[in-house]
């Protein structure tokens, strides 16, 4: 027996039944923040993000029209809000730079060579080489290596051609690989 589709779950939420949407929250919610994650690097906004995501999810249910690409509906949400944050962070550092205050960052150190790393400071290697990307790579292999998103799926969402989710990727790909090689080779 195959498991109940998206939009299956969506027209019985719709319909009254709470637990159909606890399901698609389930099913979808570490997917959707990983992805907010690479793009917004900072897991309290992350998660501002999907709760608000999930309650237009929830007001949309009555509404919603299944079509069978309920992830790729449900990513184009997340995608747009978390652009929004993004156009409002810039806005906020131009004015922070317009007003001559200085933004200061709390001090970091190199991290140790990647031999002695641990797990953690493994992943914010990562996730930093990750966060450097230009954003429309950030947000496609952010797409394909979260979500697990077909190339069709991230172009749907992302409006471009399925050509261009291919040289994104390409490009993020031979970035991450360039920056993140001695971490791979353990050098």
């Amino acid at each position: 027996m195959d498991p109940i589709s998206d939009d299956d779950l969506m027209r019985l939420y719709g319909e009254g039944d709470a637990e159909a949407f606890d399901a698609l929250f389930d099913r979808h919610y570490l997917g959707a923040f990983n992805f907010v994650y690479a793009m917004l690097a900072e897991a309290g906004e992350a998660e501002d993000v999907l709760q608000e995501t999930f309650l237009a999810v929830s007001q949309a249910a009555k509404t919603y029209c299944p079509q069978g690409m309920f992830r790729a509906w449900l990513m184009r949400i997340v995608r747009n809000r978390c652009l929004n944050r993004l156009q409002a962070r810039r806005a906020r550092e131009a004015l922070v730079r317009a007003a001559g205050w200085e933004a200061t960052e709390p001090p970091t150190g190199d991290p140790p060579p990647p031999q002695q790393a641990s797990a953690r400071e493994q992943s914010d290697i990562v996730r930093s080489a990750v966060a450097a990307l230009a954003e429309r790579q950030r947000e496609a292999i952010a797409m394909y290596a979260f979500q697990q998103m077909r190339y069709e799926e991230i172009a749907k969402v992302m409006d471009v051609p399925i050509n261009t989710v291919k040289t994104l990727i390409h490009r993020a790909r031979g970035e991450l690989a360039q920056k993140l090689g001695p971490l791979l080779r353990g050098d």
